[in-house]
């Protein structure tokens, strides 16, 4: 009886009854007012509910109860943290830190701490120990190479005091570390870095190469900046100009200037399909710029009520907010916009709309091998009407945010009529997750997937993402920061960002997880090479296993070409050489031959 209250408190946080479970937790206190774990959970429903400074009492008490307990520090420390309490929440970490040394958020968040206060020695150190216990930590490197540009501090002396001395043995490490700092932070943090290790090694080859590897690739960084400084001088205008500036400014981490950028590139043409960028919106995000967008799309919209791009825009920056109930009427109302434009065009008689239907079909992947052309094909047959977007990433990148946002960019159907409707989202193909939500969410919906040599796919996906300006590196560079991060994870696909020129070419895995929860039957494979060498024989097949009536367009074009210069012979015999095992792995699995050489 003693933990009735406190079970039934733990009954409710999970089923999401948070004010529920507060009482709960306040009445098995009242009950047991020893019983630290009681208040431990009181505090994390505390932080659920956003009510931080109950969330403290009750953490501090839980620590007063039972001070051997690392995660009630560390839980204050976080709740401190948001309330801006700095000094406390160092002090919280730190109290963890003595009892588990071993858990890296820590050290990243004392870090975090500390920047506030201005200890750049102690932040530094805070964060080499996060980076020994887990070098993959979010952010990590961004945050050290901050650091590194604000002390004045001898260098060497603050590597000593935290006990990583600038040795031969630890070599590798910072190798490693100087590397990452250049990918993930600036060229000048790495810079810092190197020059520091020139110091205590001066005659070591490797140190001087590094270091005019990143002079290099810092000046790389001034040109771009100044080109895209000067294109936006000759066309202020443009909205191009801005959104290339702003992601000149991004890939060198400055946040503040790259969101005004965006901001100003959104202003100058807010009717065009912004939602797509993702890169835009993350910096919007980073910098808390949300609201000045929804202002902005809102007094579009109000303007051009029948527009398109600025509701889809709407819904993004609403989604983004986490307003979700306000994204999917955004949504719904250009569904509906949508269909009816289309019923009109087709000259329909049937203007009784009804629920939206579920997708019949989804092209699933895989990227950059001709599931964009293939997709605008099918949507110009007349018995497929298309949702509003092409990609929603729902089932890969988007789950949380609900089946109902999901269904709201579906079309609503017209009453007596057989359609179908469909979506295509390359990331899907290669989500581990993905699978097995599709099928949980509809059995029966047949997939599509397009696979290309993965040598050309990779190749492709690489220079598309450079025309968007989401890619800042060099080709050799990218496929060598892979090689290295599948050596540590092999199974790590990032999401959003640039990436995965290579796993996203090992087809057999992918493969093997769609069949382990799709029939074959409701898989179709197409092998690029065919689609492109006889693009009107492939969409007969695809309507043939979609059960459509045969539809002729009068030309197939390309809907997303890419133009880019051959690679060297030397480089191409690379990344073959790294996917025959995978090839030949798949062509056993399915009993086909690709012929990719």
């Amino acid at each position: 009886m003693d933990n009735e209250y406190h079970n039934l408190g733990n009954s409710l946080q999970e089923s999401g009854k948070f004010d529920e479970a507060v009482i709960a937790y306040q009445k098995a206190v009242e009950l047991n007012p020893d019983f630290s774990w009681s208040y431990h959970c009181l505090g994390d429903v505390f932080v659920k509910l956003e009510r931080w400074d109950e969330a403290v009492v009750a953490y501090n008490k839980a620590v007063e109860l039972n001070p051997e307990f690392s995660w009630s520090h560390h839980n204050l420390g976080d709740v401190l943290l948001k309330l801006e309490q700095w000094e406390e929440a160092a002090t919280a970490y730190r109290c963890e830190i003595e009892l588990k040394s071993d858990f890296a958020w820590s050290f990243g968040n004392l870090g975090d701490a500390l920047i506030q206060l201005k200890k750049w020695d102690e932040a530094i150190n805070a964060y080499l120990k996060a980076i020994v216990i887990d070098r993959d930590l979010p952010g990590i490197y961004e945050k050290l190479g901050y650091v590194l540009r604000q002390t004045e501090s001898d260098l060497n002396s603050v590597f000593q005091q935290c006990q990583f001395p600038v040795v031969p043995e630890n070599r590798e490490f910072y190798l490693d570390l100087g590397r990452s700092l250049a990918r993930c932070d600036r060229p000048k943090s790495a810079i810092i870095f190197c020059k520091l290790l020139l110091t205590n090694e001066p005659d070591c080859d490797m140190w001087r190469a590094q270091l005019g590897e990143f002079l290099q690739e810092q000046e790389k960084c001034i040109s771009a900046l100044a080109s895209s400084r000067a294109i936006v001088a000759q066309k202020p205008d443009d909205c191009w100009s801005y959104y290339n500036l702003g992601a000149v400014l991004s890939h060198q981490k400055k946040w503040d200037e790259a969101a005004v950028s965006f901001l100003k590139a959104i202003e100058i043409n807010p009717d065009i399909p912004w939602w797509f960028y993702y890169n835009l919106w993350e910096v919007l995000v980073k910098q808390n710029k949300l609201d000045k967008v929804e202002n902005l799309c809102h007094e579009v919209v109000a303007a051009k009520p029948d527009a398109f791009w600025p509701y889809l825009n709407l819904g993004e920056v609403l989604t983004r907010q986490g307003k979700i109930t306000n994204a999917i009427d955004c949504y719904r109302t250009v569904s509906f916009k949508q269909t009816f434009a289309y019923l009109v065009a087709k000259k329909q008689q049937h203007w009784n709309l009804k629920s939206v239907k579920i997708p019949n079909f989804i092209i699933i992947g895989s990227q950059r091998c001709g599931t964009t052309s293939l997709y605008t094909y099918l949507a110009q047959h007349p018995q497929i009407l298309t949702p509003i977007k092409k990609e929603m990433d729902f089932f890969s990148w988007h789950f949380d945010r609900g089946i109902d946002w999901y269904l709201a960019h579906f079309p609503p159907m017209p009453a007596g009529e057989q359609f179908l409707t469909g979506e295509a989202s390359p990331s899907y193909f290669d989500s581990l997750a993905a699978p097995e939500r599709l099928y949980s969410a509809f059995p029966e919906v047949k997939l599509i997937v397009l696979l290309r040599n993965p040598v050309d796919r990779a190749i492709s996906q690489f220079y598309r993402l450079t025309e968007l300006n989401w890619e800042g590196r060099s080709f050799d560079r990218a496929i060598s920061d892979e090689i290295a991060r599948l050596a540590q994870n092999p199974a790590y696909i990032i999401g959003e960002e640039p990436g995965n020129y290579l796993a996203r070419g090992r087809y057999i895995e992918f493969i093997k997880n769609w069949l382990a929860c799709f029939p074959k039957e409701q898989l179709l494979i197409l092998r690029s090479e065919d689609f492109y060498a006889g693009t009107a024989t492939t969409v007969l097949q695809v309507l043939d296993f979609l059960d459509l009536p045969e539809y002729q367009l009068p030309e197939y074009q390309n809907a997303n070409p890419g133009y880019y210069q051959p690679i060297s012979d030397s480089v191409r015999d690379r990344l073959s050489d790294y996917f025959t095992p995978y090839n030949q792995e798949l062509e056993e699995y399915l009993g086909r031959k690709f012929n990719w050489e």
